[in-house]
């Protein structure tokens, strides 16, 4: 035993193969039932009846492998192909036992490397464990090899990952401590915002309020002016009283009104006085009047003030322009001397006539600027003024202290969030040595010949047209669902939903790989996808000698 020890690890190797081969060709040696595992061999006993294996019936010991089927489970056929549902089990001395469907044997396929499935010579298969156990050692060697680099970089990303979680720890800490402080200054900062306020509110309140008084006054003046200007129209004998015959022989109302009608506006009087006018009939004839009120008379033009001048008309008439000369019938215009400018006499009266239309487009546009609306101006006199300095000074401070308050409150909050965030990254799980942290954050894509495929750790997984177009989700960041290895598979849910169907979902396949890489999608069932993915997280320790025991340690 100290000498086996005293061996290097590839002269132990060699030893165990050597051995299992030895053991598997005594297996074979001594095993005399065709298609029967080691494991099994104690219910294939020659001496006594053969019982099936589940208990569906007995038969003499010459029913096994006589090429017809005795047994349900068909466990009397281990070696032929007559029961459907029966097991051929390969030992292949030298490489791993297998067990195929007795429906392979003797058609002429070679299923078992040491050809043993094709025992009735019509054709030859080659033994071929020993070549296939080296092509399997080849790569069982490869792949130790690059997983040894992967978990060199996978120890590195182990030590990110501790160092970033406990980074995060201390700024979660440091986080909550500073929020403590910032809700106590929003709180000092609100309850001095809620003090200017209430100061603010009352020197504006005030305001108002003696606003509003003073604009009822003057809306009262200007109803009782405008009623004094309306009871004085409707008073043509200027007597003080309009009575019921003036209102029947006004225009200034909507309509005519008859008799029974103007003593019914006169609350069923024949006449009032302003004051009985002002304040029972006002708001009645108020809307009779519409916009018939009374304005003043035009002036006439023809009546002149006293002290000018009427324009008098000409008294002399005048005299006739002289007659022209007798016309000479020998003159020649040609003789007379060219007068300046004349040639440009009709370019002038072009640009005459553009001035002219320039002239009219203007005299348009003036006539279509609206002239200023008089009752705009008494609009105007009814908006409340501005705030004297002493309220202006209160609502500044108020202003002042809102914004202090809102800034010391948007702190809080982004510290909230960033708690919050800082909560759910740290309960993440990144890994049994938090080896997957480095991927956080990251996005890996594949391109096949239609989609871009887009994988985000722990966060989602998306594909997208090649020529462009919308991104559809295929999942969030679900859970790990590995089974021996729980690290070994990723589960993204609840993406887009497929047009009468179920919401993508993707499953993630994590391999060893020296890189971080997307290597192959697919969509295994209607929008169910998955993805292969390379990392050195998810490398694991190749022990070659275990592994090569685990090839030949199965059902022999």
């Amino acid at each position: 035993m100290a000498a086996f020890h005293g061996l290097s690890q590839m002269g132990k190797i060699s030893l165990v193969i050597i051995a299992i081969f030895l053991f598997n060709l005594n297996i074979a040696t001594a095993s005399t039932i065709r298609g029967v595992a080691l494991t099994r061999l104690a219910f294939y006993d020659p001496s006594r009846d053969f019982t099936c294996l589940d208990k569906s019936a007995t038969v003499p010991f010459n029913s096994v492998n006589d090429d017809f089927c005795d047994c349900v489970d068909g466990t009397d056929e281990p070696g032929t192909s007559a029961c459907t549902n029966g097991k051929f089990h390969c030992t292949n001395a030298g490489f791993k036992p297998l067990n195929i469907p007795s429906s392979r044997v003797n058609d002429e396929i070679c299923d078992c490397c040491d050809g043993s499935d094709e025992y009735d010579g019509t054709v030859t298969c080659p033994n071929t464990c020993k070549e296939l156990y080296r092509e399997l050692f080849q790569k069982q060697r490869e792949e130790a090899e690059l997983a040894k680099q992967g978990l060199a970089i996978k120890q590195d990303y182990s030590q990110q990952g501790q160092g970033k979680k406990e980074e995060r720890k201390q700024k979660l800490e440091e986080l909550k401590k500073q929020l403590e402080e910032k809700k106590a200054v929003v709180e000092n900062l609100k309850a001095k915002k809620e003090e200017v306020e209430a100061v603010e509110k009352e020197a504006k309140d005030k305001h108002e309020k003696d606003w509003e008084e003073t604009k009822a006054k003057i809306v009262a003046e200007r109803d009782r002016a405008s009623a004094e200007s309306s009871f004085k129209a409707l008073d043509t004998d200027e007597d003080g009283r309009v009575t019921a015959q003036e209102v029947i022989n006004t225009d200034l109302l909507d309509k005519k009104y008859g008799e029974e009608e103007a003593k019914e506006l006169l609350g069923g009087y024949e006449e009032s006085d302003f004051e009985g006018f002002f304040s029972a009939l006002w708001s009645n004839f108020k809307e009779k009047f519409g916009d018939k009120q009374s304005q003043p008379p035009p002036a006439d033009e023809s009546v002149t003030t006293e002290g000018e001048d009427k324009p008098t008309e000409a008294s002399d008439t005048p005299e006739s322009p002289p007659l022209p000369p007798p016309a000479d019938e020998n003159f020649d215009d040609e003789d007379l001397p060219d007068v300046p400018g004349e040639e440009d006499d009709d370019e002038d009266d072009e640009d005459d006539d553009r001035d002219e239309h320039v002239d009219e487009i203007k005299e348009e546009a003036e006539k279509k600027i609206p002239e200023p609306n008089p009752e705009d101006s008494k609009d105007d006199d009814l908006k409340m003024p501005d705030y004297d300095e002493e309220t202006k000074a209160k609502i500044s401070a108020a202003d002042d202290a809102r914004k202090e308050f809102n800034a010391a409150d948007t702190a809080s909050n982004d510290a909230e969030r960033e708690i919050s965030d800082l909560e759910r990254t740290l309960n993440l799980n990144l890994g049994q040595q938090e080896e997957f942290s480095p991927l956080q954050g990251q996005c890996f894509e594949y391109t096949d010949r239609e989609y871009v495929y887009k994988l985000c750790p722990f966060d989602r997984a998306s594909q997208q047209p090649k020529d462009g177009g919308s991104e559809t989700s295929l999942g969030t960041w679900g859970e790990w669902t590995g089974d021996s290895n729980k690290y070994s598979r990723m589960k993204y849910s609840g993406g887009q939903s497929c047009w009468n169907g179920p919401s993508r979902s993707a499953e993630v396949i994590l391999r060893c790989g020296s890189a971080n890489e997307l290597v192959q999608v697919s969509e295994p069932s209607r929008c169910e996808y998955r993805m292969e993915f390379k990392t050195p997280a998810a490398c694991q320790d190749i022990d070659l000698e275990g592994a090569h025991v685990h090839e030949h340690g199965g059902e022999l």
